[in-house]
């Protein structure tokens, strides 16, 4: 593990792979992580050229949004002595986990889980579940 992407959403779970990232950093020399946020893209359907405008303000502050969460985990990893780059998004999850993944020539991905049961997995879904069967390389969840 030298180069991980990590989805981080300032939850209690991501939270808690983030200390895990910190203290494996100590055993792991030359570790780099690549955080990553995404935020849903805003959408109008139709021609609505008067909201244009408001359209690209939504998606800026999605980004800044987006970016408050990026900003927080490179300092924590940073004040930890770790290699860190955010890379905040707009978009599909996993969509955004593939590219990343393939740009930075990750090869682990460090997530909190919400630890939800078999069925609450099997009704609602979970981001963890798609991240694993949507990638091809390890993935490490971290409760």
């Amino acid at each position: 593990m030298k180069t991980v992407l990590f989805p981080y959403d300032d939850s209690a779970p991501a939270q808690r792979a983030l200390q895990y990232l910190v203290d494996f950093s100590k055993r792991c020399e030359g570790l780099t992580v690549h955080v990553l946020n995404v935020q849903s893209d805003p959408k109008l359907y139709g021609r609505y050229g008067a909201l244009m405008d408001v359209l690209k303000q939504l998606k800026e502050n999605a980004t800044a949004h987006s970016k408050t969460f990026t900003d927080k985990a490179v300092a924590t990893l940073e004040a930890a002595g770790v290699k860190a780059v955010g890379h905040p998004a707009i978009g599909e999850v996993l969509e955004e986990v593939q590219r990343v993944i393939k740009e930075n020539d990750c090869d682990t991905v460090v997530m909190g889980t919400r630890g939800m049961g078999g069925l609450g997995n099997l009704l609602l879904g979970s981001m963890a579940t798609q991240v694993i069967h949507g990638v091809s390389i390890p993935v490490l969840l971290v409760k």
